[in-house]
């Protein structure tokens, strides 16, 4: 369902746009293009001085580096546009035939893919539908969260998310991390051990984070998601891996 409402929010938006900003999707991305930017923060700086709040300003950089594709709309294999939830249709293949037991056979006939069991697979839809109500408390800086998410897992391939008390818990695989977004900024939680705080990197403040969290970052800038936030979270892995051992 969360994906069903950005796409709807984001169709809105699209619709919207020519009337609220005077120049449609194309336009902007042409506008966009004309800068010459070669940072999505300065696209994201200069959307806002057009007068775009951070999340829109955010939202059409995204868009403006998928290639000028809208984000959650989706297309047809050819390129077009489909809208809502229709699908092109797949040419279905017939069902293999199974073949019966030989009369004299003690093997089980084969179980056909159709009358398999199903997998179970509600504790991973739970937890995803968690994860994604604890991202969805970020509003507007959800675009933030999301640039985030994607230098974290740059900084940490193996990293794996779940949804504890209220916070996204990130480990790979002992617990290095800590998320809690929120509509007015993006909190980030890092264990650095004994690293000396200063007036960025303060004393964690999490209600039921792990005992590892010792420090915490808070997040309002997409310019704020750059290398030397990258090196943090790397060296809070390190050090939550040099702990465990």
């Amino acid at each position: 369902m969360a994906q069903r409402d950005e796409r709807e929010e984001e169709r809105e938006f699209l619709a919207d746009l020519k009337v609220r900003s005077g120049q449609d999707l194309a336009a902007w991305m042409a506008a966009i293009t004309a800068q010459g930017f070669k940072d999505k923060n300065e696209t994201i700086d200069w959307l806002r001085a057009q007068g775009f709040p951070f999340a829109r300003a955010s939202w059409l950089e995204r868009i403006h580096s998928n290639g000028g594709r809208p984000i959650y709309l989706d297309t047809a294999p050819d390129g077009t546009r489909l809208d809502g939830d229709v699908r092109p249709a797949l040419p279905v293949k017939p069902a293999r035939p199974v073949p019966p037991p030989a009369a004299n056979s003690n093997e089980p006939a084969p179980v056909s893919a159709a009358s398999a069991p199903p997998v179970a697979s509600e504790e991973p839809e739970a937890e995803a539908r968690k994860l994604e109500a604890l991202k969805a408390a970020a509003k507007g800086y959800r675009p933030l969260y999301v640039m985030l998410e994607g230098l974290i897992r740059q900084a940490v391939p193996q990293v794996a998310l779940r949804a504890a008390g209220g916070l996204i818990v990130l480990s790979a695989p002992q617990d290095f991390a800590v998320v809690l977004p929120m509509p007015s900024e993006i909190r980030l939680g890092l264990a650095l051990g004994a690293r000396p705080h200063d007036a960025n990197l303060t004393a964690a403040r999490f209600k039921g984070a792990p005992a590892a969290i010792t420090h915490m970052l808070v997040l309002k800038d997409a310019r704020q998601i750059n290398a030397e936030l990258q090196a943090l979270i790397t060296a809070a892995q390190a050090e939550a891996g040099a702990s465990a051992g």
